[in-house]
């Protein structure tokens, strides 16, 4: 499977002997016309569209337990242009950003693709940079969890829970609360008793 990352798509290109892998980047505001850009030395069409040529870099997805999945996009503004559009925009924050890996010999076809949200957006005169947060196609990777009233979901002693001392647990407030880990308690006391579903 592939990586959506820019370094990925260039180690791919490395080794390929059928035809060139791409990334097509689409930013979305609004109602405003979608911005296209490939990371590539010419500019491509694709299903009718026009994506310019562009300098620009999409980092490996990051996650951990206390953090959604996040990811940072930067792209080339020595022309100004980025900036001038995050004006226009209004910093673009809630943006939708599609990415999509296409292959030059398999006309029409996407081989890859995920979708984000700009969650803030920064520029200097060198680069934009965007961190993007998870689209529609990124929660299908992370389904809804049940959150639990007096249920801990964490493994004891795991990443998560972070505790290290003695003792044993039950998975309960009550019981993480005798431990004195009561604040990393994976459990939601103020859900009804049957629990919630939401995504993490």
């Amino acid at each position: 499977m592939l990586s959506l990352s820019t370094a990925s798509i260039i180690e791919k290109n490395k080794v390929a002997t059928d035809g060139v892998y791409l990334q097509l980047l689409t930013i979305k505001y609004k109602n405003e016309d979608p911005i296209r850009l490939v990371y590539n030395t010419e500019d491509v069409t694709f299903n009718g569209n026009l994506y310019h040529a562009y300098d620009f870099n999409l980092s490996d997805v990051k996650q951990n337990s206390s953090e959604i999945p996040s990811c940072t996009l930067t792209v080339s503004n020595v022309t100004g242009t980025i900036q001038a559009l995050l004006e226009q925009y209004d910093g673009a924050g809630g943006a939708k950003v599609n990415i999509s890996i296409i292959n030059t010999n398999i006309s029409d076809v996407v081989l890859e693709q995920e979708n984000f949200v700009v969650i803030s957006a920064t520029t200097n005169r060198d680069k934009a940079t965007f961190k993007l947060g998870p689209g529609f196609s990124m929660y299908r990777r992370f389904p809804l969890t049940r959150n639990m009233k007096d249920f801990c979901p964490f493994k004891f002693k795991g990443i998560e829970c972070g505790y290290s001392g003695t003792g044993t647990c039950n998975k309960t407030l009550n019981n993480c609360r005798k431990l004195g880990n009561s604040e990393r308690f994976g459990g939601t006391p103020t859900v009804p008793q049957g629990g919630l579903y939401a995504r993490k």
